[in-house]
């Protein structure tokens, strides 16, 4: 059964809408829980990690647009295994810079739109 808030959810995927900015921190947390996740999951479940939403919403400030940060740390993990966020790695880390810039970049829901080459500038561009 699906419920009212996912159907607004799916509907939200689907419309091609501009994703809203969001806390750079939330987007941190939500971006750490994922990565401890998936240090405690077994081999057989790697990549293929899901987190219930009511878990990440607990890692971000009140009212927080929690499937934005979703799709915003998602964007940036594809960024990740492209290598095009080597330069701002520190270990298995991301420096703060680059949930800064991905919290407010300009996005829409799907990536055909995704100009990952603008946001690379953008970060090369902003003050360490």
């Amino acid at each position: 059964m699906i419920t009212g808030l996912a159907m607004a959810n799916l509907k939200a995927l689907n419309s091609k809408a501009p994703v809203p900015p969001v806390n750079p921190d939330d987007l941190k947390h939500v971006w750490v829980m994922f990565l401890e996740s998936r240090k405690q999951a077994p081999a057989a479940l790697a990549g293929t990690l899901g987190i219930d939403a009511r878990l990440l919403a607990q890692q971000c400030s009140s009212g927080a647009d929690v499937l934005a940060i979703s799709f915003r740390r998602a964007v940036l993990e594809a960024l990740l295994k492209q290598g095009l966020l080597d330069d701002w790695r520190e270990g298995d880390a991301l420096r703060d810079i680059v949930f800064c810039a991905m919290a407010t970049f300009p996005l829409k829901i799907g990536t055909e739109s995704f100009d990952a080459n603008a946001f690379v500038d953008r970060l090369r561009s902003t003050a360490v």
